[in-house]
């Protein structure tokens, strides 16, 4: 028989013994029973600020949102399967909440989101979420009981060891939500003087990746609040791919087109590219990820080679006029390469695709398409031109 992933296996209990070790909450806050029905969702959580108007989105908006970004499938298939099984505490906290008599709920949000859909199959169906067909009673009992929490006084309190569990621990965010998780703290502590070895430090990482992780997002936040780039106007579809963006920035030829010094983040101010620059800043953001409103699609088609040969064109005026104009990351490309190499790599698409019609011969219809020979004939003396042109330079080097 097929063993079924336990709610217990999920949240690996030796891993929470160690994160544990990071939040000393069991002995300095209250833990409390708490009805599910009490709970709010936290609107700023990393998992999903991508999703737009948050702050004032409806609890279906954001299970629907938890749906398409955190596996909630997995997870409700675990507690209908086991039951909920209250072995990791949720952290809540009142502030923010929407009621005086309610808590909304830093870490555990996509528990709730499972509890909420097990408990209300109406909203399941309005979520397109679809349950397990057979669900025993034992299941519903456990969702009726109260939760235990962790009551903290607010987001701070509580975040090296959320930090923890989810950027260096055994629940990690994808890039994106650690970022904006990481340039939170940094913001509000900047003044304060907190360096990005401090937050490395708490998180367990490496200094390199969350120096990489919060400059990038706030040359992002920079651009957004510039209205220069929004993530919904991406022609990229899928999960945003912010490793392009921290990735680029790691690179000099877009460091210079940006007007940013070597060292800009050792420690990045909160908005690190010049206002001379932010037209170049959109620029890029609008070549590295399309955007719908200017017509001007992604030209990244896999991060290597796209995001480096984009940059070789950025470094390039000739080259960067060209992609303006054609869109065409290719063509621009042509313009930075050596000559010998931008012919090479014609003649081997061409030859790539000469083939591949070659193999489909056996379906040319006289009758359906007679003006395909005239096509097949001017191949055919183009070709015939390229290899005299060749042969001449040949003759001419020897």
């Amino acid at each position: 028989m097929m063993s079924v992933t336990t709610h217990c296996d999920q949240h690996n209990i030796s891993n929470l013994i160690e994160t544990n070790k990071i939040m000393s909450i069991s002995s300095e806050h209250k833990i409390k029973e708490i009805s599910w029905d009490k709970l709010d969702f936290d609107r700023h959580n990393p998992r999903l600020v991508a999703v737009e108007g948050l702050e004032t989105a409806s609890d279906e908006a954001i299970i629907k949102a938890l749906i398409n970004e955190a596996d909630i499938g997995e997870l409700v298939q675990s507690i209908a399967a086991n039951g909920y099984l209250d072995i990791e505490s949720i952290i809540v906290t009142k502030k923010n909440a929407s009621g005086s008599d309610r808590y909304r709920v830093l870490e555990g949000n996509r528990r709730l989101c499972s509890v909420k859909l097990l408990s209300d199959p109406e909203l399941a169906k309005r979520c397109r979420f679809s349950l397990p067909e057979e669900i025993p009673a034992n299941v519903y009992e456990s969702l009726s009981k109260k939760v235990t929490s962790y009551l903290v006084e607010d987001d701070e309190e509580a975040r090296t060891y959320i930090g923890f569990k989810h950027i260096n621990g055994p629940y990690r965010w994808d890039s994106y939500a650690k970022a904006k998780f990481l340039v939170e703290w940094y913001e509000e502590k900047y003044q304060a003087g907190i360096t990005i070895e401090e937050i490395a430090d708490k998180m367990g990482d490496k200094n390199s990746t969350v120096r990489a992780l919060i400059s990038g997002m706030l040359v992002l936040n920079q651009a957004e609040s510039e209205k220069l780039f929004e993530i919904s106007d991406r022609t990229k579809s899928g999960s945003f791919g912010f490793s392009h963006l921290y990735t680029a920035l790691g690179r000099l030829e877009y460091r210079d087109y940006l007007g940013l010094d070597k060292d800009w983040n050792s420690r990045p101010s909160l908005k690190p590219i010049k206002d001379s620059y932010l037209e170049r800043l959109q620029t890029v953001l609008h070549f590295i990820y399309g955007s719908e409103t200017n017509d001007i699609n992604s030209v990244i088609k896999s991060q290597n080679p796209d995001l480096k040969s984009l940059g070789m064109v950025f470094a390039n005026p000739v080259a960067c006029q060209v992609l303006m104009t054609t869109l065409d990351l290719s063509k621009a490309l042509e313009r930075v390469q050596p000559q010998n190499e931008v012919f090479a790599n014609a003649l081997i698409i061409a030859h790539a695709k000469i083939e591949d019609t070659l193999g489909k011969t056996g379906k040319f219809s006289p009758q359906q398409n007679p003006d395909l020979l005239s096509m097949a004939e001017e191949i055919s003396a183009n070709a015939d031109t390229i290899l005299s042109a060749m042969n001449k330079k040949i003759e001419k080097s020897g």
